[in-house]
């Protein structure tokens, strides 16, 4: 498609007009994101990115992310409804959750309540973003759990984008017959005897542990007049789009034979410090310890810092090295050890270059920094879907998985103690490094755009 020739203003608001070359580049995106820090905040990061390279940028996201997406220069619509909701407090939201175990069924009440029924008003939002745009072409972005998008793709009325690219914030969720289904946090087995067996479990994780989940997404989804057959809830997160980018790289996934050509591996986001404010007045102690151990609950999992943050501090206390412990909110800490030093948030771009072994429960984007940086890991998380995150990471040869949500202390200190005198842990974390240097990921995401926009 050719478009015409227009008089395009820039989108930073700078008031110099766009070159005819420029606007012929530049395509209307639509980027969206659930209202959930770990769901939003790359989405941003990729809106930047668009936005610096001239592309016109409106993001569709909670209203409490508004000034968020306005500093970036990028335009801001509100997802409508009850698609726009305070997904970071979801206790909150859904107190029922804290007395459901970690696993299949925890995450299978996420998947109903956070992403399914968001569907109908995020499907709404998106139409009025499409119909806004008058006809000019318009590529939606969208990270792994908004679904709003799957309605048009499944034969619902309405205006269908000019594409639909998914982003992979979480690890790859799609089955296969290579690999133990998403949330099992088994290791992957290819063998003929493996495959079989990967096909029983596919076949009862969709059917017995989240079969209500998977006839609630196909309720709703009928409500906004699908037609066609609705996909399992986790395969479809990666196969609906037309095309889906995996925030990773390959060596951190279990191989797959069977993956669609539609899925492409482009490397995590830059591991630049995105610093708002002064570091620790400590902060000297960092650059010059000559061993550092950080330890981190993320900014999702850290209403409870006995599971893992002070275990950790506890466990380090007699052992030579400074313990940095980044809580992600304001808190209190029971007990803090003389070589310990807590603060309510540092940006692992900072940090991690300093860092000899990161202590986490197995966020996505921070282990995929640590690893960015060549940092090894202890992990011990059980929850969304760290189990997952925790495994793969293990299995990679960069991080030993303690598999549960409350390491004991002694525990704790026996991985540190291990990651820190084994050196294959460190050797196999600077592999993985060197595989994440040699992608761009913002420049495939822009050339994707590019390309799919025309």
């Amino acid at each position: 498609m050719v478009r015409e020739k227009r008089n395009w203003a820039r989108p930073d608001g700078s008031g110099r007009g766009l070159s005819e070359e420029e606007a012929l580049c530049m395509t209307r995106v639509v980027v969206a994101a659930s209202p959930i820090y770990g769901h939003f905040t790359p989405m941003r990061a990729i809106a930047a990115d668009l936005v610096r390279r001239g592309h016109q940028v409106t993001v569709t996201t909670g209203s409490r992310y508004r000034g968020a997406v306005e500093a970036v220069g990028a335009q801001f619509a509100p997802l409508l409804g009850t698609a726009d909701f305070d997904g970071d407090n979801v206790p909150a939201l859904f107190p029922e959750i804290l007395s459901i175990a970690p696993g299949p069924e925890q995450l299978g009440f996420g998947l109903r309540h956070l992403f399914i029924d968001p569907v109908p008003d995020q499907h709404r939002t998106v139409q009025e973003l499409l119909a806004a745009a008058e006809g000019e072409p318009v590529v939606l972005l969208h990270e792994t759990g908004f679904l709003g998008a799957w309605p048009v793709l499944l034969g619902a009325a309405g205006a269908r984008p000019a594409a639909v690219v998914g982003l992979g914030v979480v690890p790859l969720t799609i089955s296969s017959e290579d690999a133990a289904p998403f949330g099992l946090g088994l290791a992957p087995d290819s063998s003929p005897e493996g495959r079989e067996r990967n096909r029983a479990a596919n076949t009862m994780v969709q059917e017995v542990l989240f079969g209500s989940t998977q006839e609630h997404l196909v309720k709703v989804l009928a409500s906004c007049g699908v037609t066609e057959q609705v996909p399992f809830v986790m395969d479809g997160m990666s196969r609906v789009p037309d095309r889906f980018l995996q925030l990773s790289i390959a060596q951190l996934d279990y191989p797959r034979g069977d993956l669609p050509d539609s899925i492409r591996y482009v490397g995590a986001l830059p591991l630049g410090s995105d610093r708002t404010s002064q570091l620790p007045t400590w902060w000297d102690e960092v650059v010059s310890a000559p061993r550092v151990v950080v330890v981190s609950q993320g900014t999702a999992a850290n209403v409870d810092f006995t599971e893992l943050v002070q275990p950790t501090l506890d466990a380090l206390a007699d052992l030579d090295v400074l313990v940095v412990a980044t809580l992600g909110r304001a808190a209190e800490l029971e007990r803090v050890p003389a070589n310990a030093r807590v603060a309510e948030f540092i940006p692992f771009g900072d940090l991690l270059p300093y860092a000899d072994v990161l202590v986490s429960n197995g966020g996505f984007g921070g282990v995929q920094q640590a690893l960015g940086h060549g940092v090894p890991m202890v992990l011990a998380g059980q929850t969304e879907d760290k189990t997952e995150v925790t495994a793969r990471a293990t299995w990679a040869g960069a991080a030993i998985n303690l598999v549960t949500q409350r390491p004991k202390a002694r525990d704790v200190r026996a991985a540190v103690e291990r990651v820190l005198t084994e050196a294959a842990y460190r050797e196999r974390a600077a592999e993985l490094a060197a595989e994440y240097a040699r992608h761009d990921a913002l420049t495939a995401i822009h050339e994707t755009v590019t390309e799919l926009g025309r």
